[in-house]
């Protein structure tokens, strides 16, 4: 697929090529660490009914639907519907102006200025986006402290 414009797509349409990085719902070290937690509720304290609830918090995070939120790759990215899991947003690297990493406590996220002037926040992303970020826009990112993005 030649690069183009960015727009939405079907995610059967995705053009094929490898993730560099991806981010989902349910992040592994989160689902491992919770079941360490229940280990060790379970083993260390005496009061065994402690374990319970962390043990049905695992369970419920161990088998809800595994969603993505995001994919990067080397000259695109796509953000992923949250209603609609059959489509996508596709947006090209080189259609991003500048991009900007806001750390806010509880809702760190992402700016881009595209091209055209359109705005497109990442909400909730965090360091393996900017990571991706970094590596194949590190020339575009600006600080947040400035006011035009």
């Amino acid at each position: 697929m030649p690069e183009g414009k960015s727009h939405t797509i079907k995610v059967a349409n995705l053009p094929k090529s490898k993730a560099l990085c991806t981010v989902s719902n349910k992040p592994l070290i989160i689902v491992v660490g919770l079941w360490a937690a229940t280990l060790v509720a379970y083993v260390f304290f005496v009061n065994k009914i402690i374990a319970l609830p962390i043990l049905m918090y695992s369970l419920i995070t161990s088998f809800k639907r595994e969603d993505l939120i995001f994919s990067g790759h080397n000259s695109f990215f796509v953000i992923y519907d949250k209603d609609n899991r059959n489509e996508c947003d596709i947006y090209y690297l080189s259609e991003v102006k500048k991009w900007c990493y806001v750390n806010r406590l509880l809702s760190p996220h992402v700016l881009f200025l595209l091209n055209d002037g359109e705005t497109i926040v990442l909400k909730n992303s965090g360091g393996e986006v900017v990571r991706y970020l970094r590596h194949v826009m590190g020339k575009k990112e600006v600080e947040k402290k400035l006011k035009n993005i």
